[in-house]
């Protein structure tokens, strides 16, 4: 910073300018909650409790609480976004295969690549469509129940009983896991996502997106099972 700056901002600083620049702009004051009561405080030296600066304490933590839980909600809400474009980014470039083998291959590279997952997998109970398939692979008939049970869907750390079955290798390198139950024309299956990340998935996250993604995909499953 130039000397030039400095004195301009130690101008800027100056009482009479703030008390000026204030006196032309009260808002500044009174729509700051915070300023305004450490500016209308009355310091005492007597002993004697001031209801009034007890009260304003206490505003003064409420009001930071309540900043920093806007905060926290902006960032959310961002993050929210973000997930929804890439969910869907994601579904429109699996819309562009023309064959299963050919949405296979997509769900194994630009689908995890979109979703920020290490592994992704659709597991068909009684039906292998595809032969050297990465992502779309059969299942022995029961399975879906073993992993999930009565749930239709099931979010959390990886569950080791289930991890290789479900992520072949993959099963030892990841810790988080989301799963969604499908159906395909009567055969059970799902669809499970999991990666590295611990905290990608957890329990009590929505699933909003989640069961948009695995309809989408169980829907294209379907339109090319019968070709298989």
């Amino acid at each position: 910073m130039s000397n030039d700056e400095t004195n301009s901002q130690t101008a800027m600083m100056d009482p009479d300018s703030v008390r000026s620049f204030l006196i032309a702009n009260p808002d500044f004051v009174r729509e700051d909650a915070e300023l305004f009561s450490l500016i209308v405080e009355t310091p005492r030296s007597d002993g004697a409790i001031d209801l009034g600066a007890a009260a304003r304490d206490k505003l003064r933590d409420e009001l930071r609480q309540l900043k920093s839980l806007n905060a926290s909600i902006v960032e959310t809400a961002r993050a929210n976004l973000a997930t929804q474009s890439q969910t869907h980014m994601a579904v429109l470039a699996l819309l562009e295969v023309d064959s299963l083998s050919g949405l296979d291959k997509k769900m194994s590279t630009r689908l995890t690549g979109a979703l920020g997952v290490d592994v992704c997998r659709v597991l068909i109970e009684g039906h292998a469509p595809l032969q050297n398939a990465e992502s779309i692979l059969g299942a022995a008939e029961g399975f879906v129940g073993t992993v999930l049970g009565d749930h239709v869907e099931m979010l959390g750390p990886i569950d080791p009983a289930n991890a290789h079955a479900l992520y072949g290798q993959q099963g030892a390198r990841v810790s988080s896991q989301a799963i969604v139950r499908l159906d395909f024309n009567g055969h059970d299956g799902l669809m499970a996502l999991a990666a590295r990340d611990a905290h990608l998935f957890e329990s009590g996250q929505g699933t909003e997106l989640l069961n948009f993604l695995a309809r989408a995909i169980e829907r294209m499953v379907v339109q090319w099972l019968h070709q298989t």
